[in-house]
């Protein structure tokens, strides 16, 4: 009389069982590596978008004002470009673009035609756009830092170039001491720290 056997099941054994969870996570963190640089380029493209609005608008301001939407003392020492312009709120210069008066009493008013040569959406938790109701407006990035502007201030068609003392020798190698610019503007990117290699410009390549 025949017996009729069962087929044997056949179960994985433990290095089986490892091999496959190491794919897994393999995969998986790929798959997150992937997304964080997606999330990456869209925030540095947001962030592009508004540091060419920026200047934009500064250029469009300066061809109709013949002057930079700056204080008539905004210079610097020795001949040199003034200082770098921050959107932090401790000047009017994204008021005026937005053609908004002066915030108080005795402070010039730069843009009397009030001409709106830029707009700015108000920031989600202090990130990319205008912060608070305090005047005058601080305007941030998508990290909730300042903007950083140069402008040619002394005239001589070029403006300091932040690339020459960049962190990152691939940037920094081979740069010239200024940018034939009359005015850049960048953002410190995700690292929040101006001079590094994650810096979003308005002069690099995309």
């Amino acid at each position: 009389m025949k017996t009729h056997r069962q087929p044997a099941t056949r179960a994985f054994t433990l290095i089986e069982l490892l091999i496959t969870i190491t794919i897994i996570a393999i995969l998986a963190s790929l798959t997150a590596a992937g997304v964080t640089q997606l999330i990456d380029k869209a925030n540095n493209l947001k962030v592009r978008t508004v540091l060419m609005d920026l200047k934009t608008g500064i250029e469009t301001y300066q061809t109709d004002y013949n002057r930079y939407p700056v204080s008539a003392g905004f210079t610097g020492a020795n001949g040199e470009d003034a200082p770098e312009l921050l959107t932090d709120g401790s000047n009017p210069l994204v008021d005026t673009l937005m053609g908004i008066p002066p915030a108080s009493g005795g402070t010039a008013d730069l843009n009397p035609k009030r001409t709106q040569f830029a707009t700015f959406n108000p920031a989600n938790n202090g990130r990319h756009g205008l912060v608070g109701a305090a005047r005058p407006y601080k305007l941030t990035d998508m990290y909730g830092q300042p903007y950083h502007i140069l402008l040619d201030t002394n005239g001589d068609n070029q403006v300091k170039n932040p690339d020459a003392a960049n962190t990152d020798p691939k940037i920094s190698t081979g740069q010239a001491a200024h940018l034939p610019l009359k005015i850049a503007v960048y953002s410190s990117g995700k690292d929040q720290i101006p001079g590094t290699s994650d810096d979003v410009t308005s002069w690099r390549p995309k």
